[in-house]
């Protein structure tokens, strides 16, 4: 190669300057051909393929019980699935684009392009450190928010989520829309790593149901249920208003929608 990738002459044998660089373009040429083959599988068309986007927040907690779900429907069924996971807004313009078929997502969608089946809607809960003042240690009750008091809320410090999400937009709104400023305490890419840092007393953030820990410490924590008439969330399975869906992506839908709608 005219070059040399190892060190002989350490114990362990390491990799010189030039191995460890020559390794990482090895790693990015598989990477490149991870990427590629994916895309390439993506856009057969003679493949009955099903596309669906999804966000790593909702990912995480939700894309097993919903992929179980349409596998219990039809158990003998052999269909490839593609997942992408990104954020919103980006799934939203890969749908408008044809570039997936389903989109996994909360509400709203502004776009009259793409319509939607609803999954289930889900309250939302605040895990509250002790800089918000309706704290009380030892608590180990999940206390009722039905109104808003806004002197009682501005003060905690809050773990935001990054920009991108449907969660953080509907968070932002909530907060907006109520007039609350809060400290921001961190900003966090990951609503499960928000959640854990609140549920350690690091500071106050919501959280969906499907984060919800019915056992948490009450002297570092308390958790806040809000009335959905103040702060709740739709789960929905959106796709594109004029797409001749096929066959396959149909009993997807159909599927899901039959399981939430059993499950409630």
């Amino acid at each position: 190669m005219g070059f040399q990738l190892l060190n002989r002459q350490t114990r362990p044998i390491t990799l010189t300057n030039s191995g460890v660089k020559y390794l990482q373009g090895l790693e990015k040429i598989e990477s490149s051909y991870s990427a590629l083959l994916s895309e390439s599988i993506k856009y057969s068309k003679n493949k009955k393929q099903i596309s669906i986007g999804i966000n790593e927040v909702l990912a995480s907690r939700l894309l097993p019980e919903i992929l179980s779900a349409y596998k219990q429907g039809f158990p003998n069924k052999s269909q490839r699935i593609f997942i992408e996971e990104n954020y919103s807004n980006a799934l939203e313009n890969d749908l408008l684009e044809k570039e997936i078929d389903l989109h996994i997502r909360l509400l709203p969608i502004f776009s009259n392009k793409i319509s939607y089946q609803k999954l289930f809607k889900s309250p939302i809960y605040l895990i509250a450190d002790k800089t918000f003042l309706l704290f009380k240690k030892n608590n180990h009750k999940i206390l009722s928010v039905e109104t808003i008091d806004r002197e009682k809320w501005e003060k905690m410090k809050f773990i935001f989520l990054y920009p991108g999400s449907g969660f953080s937009r509907l968070v932002d709104s909530f907060l907006n829309n109520h007039k609350i400023i809060v400290q921001n305490s961190f900003k966090i890419r990951s609503l499960e790593t928000a959640a854990n840092l609140a549920y350690e007393g690091l500071g106050c953030t919501f959280i969906p149901s499907f984060y919800l820990k019915q056992n948490f410490d009450s002297s570092k924590c308390n958790i806040f249920k809000l009335s959905e008439d103040i702060f709740s969330v739709q789960l929905v399975i959106a796709f594109l208003r004029d797409m001749n869906l096929n066959e396959e992506t149909k009993k997807f839908i159909k599927e899901v929608v039959k399981y939430y709608k059993n499950k409630k």
